[in-house]
């Protein structure tokens, strides 16, 4: 694999040609609104190497948990209480070695504090996370102002393909996405493809199919990298299931599903499950991880009366539209809502209030104060972010909330 990265001779201009594209074709669902993009964020103090370390403990606790549940809970009821579609049950082989999975990809979503530690609110363990294209307008920075280029995170990825293809001895790479997504954010998969067409070995084919075009070229020499969601398989399971057939090797199964259904959060915090787990992880769930419930019969109740300081969110929702934060709804309106149509479990969340950084708008000269969250990726093992979100006047902080994106980069503190 090749580490050098395009680095035009004529920067400054080949940047600003760049930050200009990015900015004209960043366009929300309909392919029509800007999304809001501010400049990169320097988060100076910021203590990321905990969560780095404290992740794959916790991912270990979910195993540990998992096998426990699968041994006096039949699978159909732990599917429920994950929120997990059974359709999708082939392709989880967490169901079938809770221990022994390996999550290929994530995105660690963090609260900041103004004390320089950070909170875990979710962990999204999903070849299909989003986000990591605003990387590259980092890398504009770094380009324009001469300074070191870190690894983004599609160059992690690329990282993480390599090792696969030797072994498997494969020649394409499949980015297959959804139909119903062209268009939306991530450029039509431009920016991941032209990364890995650049950072695979010479000879390594990246191309770009949907369940409705370009999948035919799938076959035992591919390496396909999924990037649809799993609600978008729902609508033709025998394509997925005729994918990993044909497929010489898929990264991206839906054991995500299972391992990053917000549930967790609440049973890492459940005494009956803490006491499958020794007391160091407990320990780093405690430090991480926002105090957390499984909305249950026994305490509805307790927790609509104390709403005010909880975020309720169920099991499978994204995108912010299973979030509610039980400081703007009625008592009425909440329990209507938890009583509602949802797949999976409730949780409720302690409210932790994020800090605030100072966002520069594109196309703007001013600094605007704005509370911010953070994701942190993982590609393999290789650590890489932070994408950063900043909040428009909604407690969430989602861009369907009209967040604004941009990029967040550790800056050591200076000690006196």
């Amino acid at each position: 694999m090749r580490d050098d990265v395009m680095t035009p001779g004529a920067a400054s201009e080949w940047v600003a040609d760049r930050i200009r594209d990015f900015c004209e074709r960043y366009k929300d669902g309909n392919g029509e609104k800007l999304l809001p993009l501010g400049a990169a964020v320097p988060l100076t103090g910021y203590r990321l190497d905990e969560v780095r370390s404290g992740v794959p403990e916790i991912l270990r606790a979910k195993g540990v948990i998992l096998r426990h549940l699968l041994s006096v809970l039949d699978r159909p009821a732990v599917l429920r209480m994950f929120g997990v579609p059974p359709e999708l049950v082939p392709w989880m082989p967490v169901l079938d070695d809770p221990e022994g999975y390996d999550c290929p990809v994530m995105r660690v979503d963090l609260i900041p504090l103004t004390d320089g530690s950070v909170r875990i609110c979710e962990l999204n363990l999903d070849s299909s996370v989003g986000g990591p294209e605003t990387g590259e307008f980092r890398r504009y920075e770094e380009l324009a102002a001469g300074l070191p280029l870190t690894p983004t995170p599609y160059e992690q990825l690329a990282r993480q393909l390599v090792p696969v293809i030797r072994e498997k001895r494969l020649n394409k790479v499949c980015l297959l996405d959804w139909s119903t997504w062209e268009g939306y954010g991530q450029f039509d998969l431009e920016w991941m493809r032209e990364t890995l067409a650049h950072q695979l070995p010479a000879g390594i084919e990246v191309f770009l199919a949907t369940e409705k075009s370009g999948a035919e070229r799938i076959d035992a020499q591919t390496l396909v990298y999924r990037v649809f969601m799993a609600d978008d398989a729902l609508g033709d399971v025998d394509f997925v299931a005729g994918v990993f057939d044909r497929a010489g090797h898929v990264i991206g199964d839906f054991s995500g599903e299972v391992i990053g259904s917000k549930v967790w959060m609440g049973l890492l915090h459940d005494p009956e499950y803490r006491a499958l787990l020794p007391e160091s992880t407990c320990e780093a769930i405690d430090a991480l991880v926002p105090r957390t419930h499984v909305v249950t019969a026994e305490n509805i109740d307790g927790l609509i009366a104390g709403r005010s300081g909880w975020f309720f969110k169920s099991a499978a929702d994204f995108g912010g539209a299973g979030v509610v934060d039980g400081r703007t709804v009625s008592e009425a309106e909440l329990r209507e809502r938890l009583a509602g149509d949802n797949r999976g479990s409730w949780i409720a969340q302690e409210v932790v209030e994020p800090a605030s950084f100072d966002v520069r708008p594109l196309g703007s000269a001013d600094l605007v104060s704005r509370q911010c969250v953070l994701g942190l990726y993982r590609y393999g093992g290789r650590w890489s972010g932070c994408f950063l979100r900043s909040g428009s006047g909604s407690s969430v902080i989602n861009m369907s909330a009209g967040a604004s994106v941009s990029w967040a980069y550790e800056v050591p503190s200076v000690e006196a």
